[in-house]
């Protein structure tokens, strides 16, 4: 598993950036539990990684709702620097 790269929870995403962002939780997540159900013996290191993980993951997905209806009401987004 990687250490948490790309742009931060401060700064602004593009639709791809994100869509990749959430890949890449998914993709961790997925990678934590196979180690768990394989019987690695770092159990507590695995839960920590998936609670970050999943919690990265919804906050992203959580966001792109909040952006999709913004874009429906016709709401900008935050401006980009």
């Amino acid at each position: 598993m990687k250490a948490t790269e790309g742009p931060s929870a401060k700064s602004p995403a593009t639709a791809s950036q994100q869509r990749r962002e959430m890949d890449r939780c998914r993709t961790e997540i997925a990678e934590a539990k196979r180690l768990l159900r394989a019987g690695h013996p770092d159990v507590e290191g695995l839960c920590m990684a998936l609670a970050d993980w999943s919690g990265e993951l919804k906050l992203l997905e959580e966001e792109e709702r909040r952006q999709s209806g913004d874009r429906r009401r016709g709401v900008a987004g935050p401006a980009v620097r």
